[in-house]
């Protein structure tokens, strides 16, 4: 028996690809970078028993919550926090410390 969850619906605004990954996961990734691209995957998201999802944030920044009602709540949160710029297109270079600077 293959356990498969049906794919949440999309808003018609956004790249986002959300990946069924087993009953009540999923992964959502940015359909805008190329499929060799790390910074494609943007978080991962589990249903608890009580029905919220739980989300694993990869990028950073990102919106802030880790928990939504639903799956078209988590999206407007992220399309908001991509509209605001808070999401990276591409990967920033790290915050330096003064005493160990980058190599």
């Amino acid at each position: 028996m293959t356990m498969t969850a049906p794919e949440p619906p999309r808003p018609e605004t956004t790249n986002w690809e959300i990946i069924p990954l087993g009953h009540g996961a999923w992964r959502i990734s940015d359909g805008s970078r190329k499929q060799t691209d790390a910074g494609r995957l943007v978080a991962y998201v589990d249903r608890n028993d009580t029905g919220t999802l739980e989300v694993l944030w990869l990028r950073s920044p990102c919106p802030t919550r880790s928990r939504y009602r639903d799956i078209d709540e988590l999206l407007a949160d992220l399309d908001a926090a991509v509209a605001q710029g808070t999401t990276p297109a591409r990967s920033t270079r790290p915050n330096e410390i003064p005493h160990f600077p980058p190599a």
